[in-house]
């Protein structure tokens, strides 16, 4: 008798029969990495036709919505999909993820809400400031519940499924966002037409890739009915809150000085200190192009107690992350200013020390995230609660008082500080539980 097991595995070979592993992961890294980048790009894109046919005020409420929108985005994902794809034993099926998907995108929109009434009150948004803000958060929240699907597909065998449904969604709305604001000027306008237009595109290819390739839907828990996939459900919000609380604060962290030049600077200091903080991004990017994609190899070396191969294997990736950095740093240097400068058409040559010490703080990033990745595989994320909760704490009180006394440099210096302490803190962690399995 076939197993359930069995049958996920067979999964990879679904595409008429004829794909086999190697086909499959070489697809996988080449949509992977187009996915990747229409992804992370999406915002510099949206900034850039924003700032060429808006004004500065525009592209600051861009900039501060879409940060606001991220910072949630973590509460809708709840930091679940790496455990999802190193959960080789299906300790829980996919209904109980999606389950526990639909609850923390639930929370998500409620509580991303609640702070953009708490703000709008205490800062004084405008009513279409507001609208903007609130539209940014539904726009996540569709990505934070098409997450747990892809995940399930890169479970399973089947990252290439996911990235290619991306590249394809993330092209199309990056196109219809931007015909709509140079024909109607008006972000809002854009900004809710774009998402009606994912949200149909979401619910299409999720039907088209279980009717085309067959993925399983559930695990060996064998889940048969609402009351005990809402069980297991909060079984897996318990076991991952440490890892989501590490996300969200992580996040957090990272964006505090744009919510300290909310409340200290204006719309346009907003925008500015955004150009310059769009390439901090780049690096995360390269890196997980590099190590995503391997993630579910690295638990199987965990989980068959091949530890000095996934060590191994681990300290190639922090290298790599390294060798991004230098290269990124190196190319903002010689040509960071200006071609941010014709991108988003506005002068930044008086920020381009900030640029460089951003991107510096951007590799930090890199790194923390990294090790939060592999504590993670390890199974050691109630260990991350305290150096987030710590460094984030720091953020809090930090942050406004740097900012309001020296601006966007002092925004790009305490980013950096923060970014540091993380990953010199994980990276302990990190090495400890290594140590100690």
């Amino acid at each position: 008798m076939t197993s359930e097991a069995d049958m996920h595995r067979a999964v990879r070979h679904n595409d008429s029969g004829q794909q086999d592993d190697a086909t499959i992961e070489r697809s996988a890294y080449l949509w992977n990495t187009a996915s990747g980048l229409l992804n992370a790009f999406q915002s510099v894109i949206m900034l850039t036709v924003l700032t060429h046919v808006c004004d500065m005020v525009t592209a600051g409420v861009f900039t501060l919505a879409y940060a606001n929108a991220n910072l949630f985005l973590n509460v809708g994902k709840y930091g679940i999909r790496n455990f999802q794809v190193s959960d080789v034993d299906e300790k829980y099926d996919f209904r109980s993820y999606l389950v526990a998907r639909v609850i923390s995108v639930a929370a998500m929109i409620v509580g991303g809400c609640a702070w953009l009434a708490w703000s709008a009150i205490t800062v004084g948004y405008s009513l279409e400031k507001t609208l903007t803000v609130l539209m940014m958060l539904i726009f996540k929240a569709i990505d934070a519940l098409e997450d747990v699907f892809h995940g399930n597909y890169q479970q399973h065998g089947r990252l290439d499924v996911g990235a290619k449904v991306l590249t394809l969604r993330m092209l199309t709305m990056i196109v219809l966002y931007a015909g709509l604001i140079v024909a109607t000027r008006s972000l809002l306008l854009s900004l809710t037409a774009t998402t009606v237009f994912t949200g149909i595109f979401f619910v299409a290819e999720t039907l088209w890739a279980r009717r085309r390739f067959g993925l399983p839907t559930s695990g060996s828990a064998q889940i048969k009915h609402g009351r005990a996939a809402l069980h297991h459900a909060g079984e897996l919000l318990r076991e991952s809150f440490p890892v989501f609380l590490a996300t969200f604060l992580l996040f957090y962290i990272g964006n505090a000085p744009k919510y300290a030049i909310d409340v200290a600077m204006d719309d346009t200091a907003q925008a500015y200190y955004g150009f310059i903080a769009m390439p901090v991004f780049v690096v995360g990017l390269l890196a997980g192009f590099i190590y995503n994609p391997i993630i579910a190899s690295l638990a199987e070396n965990w989980a068959e107690g091949k530890h000095d191969v996934f060590a191994r294997r681990f300290a190639v990736q922090v290298l790599v992350i390294a060798i991004i950095t230098l290269a990124c740093i190196a190319g903002a240097w010689l040509l960071g200013v200006p071609v941010l400068s014709l991108l988003y058409n506005a002068e930044l040559e008086p920020y381009k020390i900030d640029l460089v010490v951003l991107l510096v703080g951007g590799g930090f990033l890199a790194m923390a995230t990294l090790f939060t990745t592999g504590i993670t595989i390890i199974r050691w994320q109630s260990k991350l609660t305290l150096g987030y909760v710590v460094v984030a704490l720091l953020a809090l009180v930090s942050s406004p008082m740097v900012v309001g006394a020296a601006g966007i440099d002092g925004a790009s210096w305490v980013y950096l500080a923060l970014m540091a302490l993380l990953t010199a803190w994980f990276g302990i962690v990190f090495a400890l539980g290594i140590k100690r399995a």
